[in-house]
């Protein structure tokens, strides 16, 4: 498997959507925007961003099980309104319409996983789009998702801001939690570092883009740690 998107929660949807493509980005609605509780930064290749609105239930379980088809995402859900860090989640993908056999091989490593979730949404311009989902059960860990059917990623794709591609996902990963990642990513991944988590936390720590031909104004998009690559 490989890095499919990178999550981060906003309180507004739709004030979010303005304020990145206020910095440059162009941002498509999940689902028709009066409907929508995400919306998607897409990239020609590789991962893409993911603005995604989580209502600040306590607990969110209705919500959990409503939108994601299922209880086993309902701890992840939780840990993304708890979350203090702005980015708060990694999807790993498989080019599989079916995420079975990726589930089946994390369980024999050792990995418990959720039962598969099936998913669907439809998009703006009425395409329905399907996948599969299933994840790990520690919710510190990247979720599992098939291809989408049909394939939903344009094939065009212009930012105002010059931006390319993620080129790198920085995370901090605990000594106790690094080998059942490295079973998900079950060898090198081209996007995301795992970095020490030991003492400061875990999850994406920082976004790099390749592309950027203008400077980002991190203030409107809520300080995202998102930079060109290859700044110190």
């Amino acid at each position: 498997m490989r890095c499919s998107h990178i999550l981060h929660r906003v309180d507004d949807l739709h004030a979010a959507v303005r304020a990145f493509q206020q910095v440059g980005f162009t941002v498509v609605h999940g689902r028709r925007p009066g409907r929508s509780s995400n919306a998607l930064i897409w990239f020609e290749t590789g991962p893409f961003l993911e603005l995604v609105q989580v209502p600040r239930l306590s607990p969110p379980r209705r919500w959990a099980v409503q939108l994601y088809g299922g209880r086993g995402m309902r701890r992840r859900v939780e840990r993304w309104v708890e979350r203090d860090r702005s980015w708060i989640d990694v999807a790993l993908e498989t080019d599989d319409e079916s995420i079975g056999v990726e589930r089946d091989r994390l369980v024999a490593a050792g990995v418990p996983m959720s039962r598969i979730l099936t998913m669907r949404r439809v998009t703006p311009d009425g395409v329905t789009l399907r996948w599969q989902l299933a994840a790990p059960q520690d919710p510190s860990l990247p979720f599992a998702m098939s291809a989408y059917r049909p394939p939903a990623r344009p094939e065009r794709v212009v930012h105002a801001n010059g931006a390319t591609a993620v080129a790198r996902v920085h995370v901090a990963v605990p000594s106790a939690t690094r080998a059942a990642w490295q079973s998900l990513l079950d060898g090198e991944d081209p996007w995301i570092r795992l970095e020490d988590g030991d003492g400061d936390g875990d999850g994406v720590r920082l976004v790099e883009l390749s592309g950027l031909t203008t400077p980002l104004d991190l203030k409107l998009i809520g300080g995202l740690p998102l930079r060109p690559v290859g700044l110190p």
